[in-house]
């Protein structure tokens, strides 16, 4: 990680001279939206994930994804939205839920397969 790199600290456009521009600046995201995978059961024509993306072998590892995540920390983020495609899909889903806990993060899931979840995947999610 780069020593430019600082954790966001809010400054509003006021404080840097612009006063007619209700705007607050920030140093870094405040989240990143992770695309686990474009896989996905369902074939909704609103969705704008491109199917050649489909391939497993396209995909980030475990190892990448947890990479992803401490610099995302560092960087000064705060949440990480899990989707895809459909993210259910991943067979290491819980790992890296646990991994951005670990890591500080707040995360949420957006899934349309709420019907691939179980009782006890979603609770060790929780």
């Amino acid at each position: 990680m780069t020593e430019s790199v600082k954790p966001s600290t809010p400054q509003t456009n006021a404080e840097a001279g612009d006063s007619e521009t209700p705007v607050v600046v920030m140093d870094s995201p405040l989240a990143l939206l992770a695309e686990l995978t474009h896989r996905c059961p369902f074939q909704c024509s609103y969705c704008s994930n491109p199917l050649q993306l489909e391939a497993a072998g396209q995909e980030l590892d475990t190892a990448t994804w947890c990479r992803v995540m401490d610099e995302a920390v560092e960087m000064g983020m705060h949440q990480v939205h899990f989707s895809g495609g459909e993210p259910t899909l991943r067979k290491d889903l819980e790992e890296l839920v646990g991994h951005a806990t670990k890591a500080g993060l707040y995360s949420n899931l957006i899934t349309a397969g709420g019907a691939l979840l179980d009782e006890s995947r979603v609770q060790s999610m929780a």
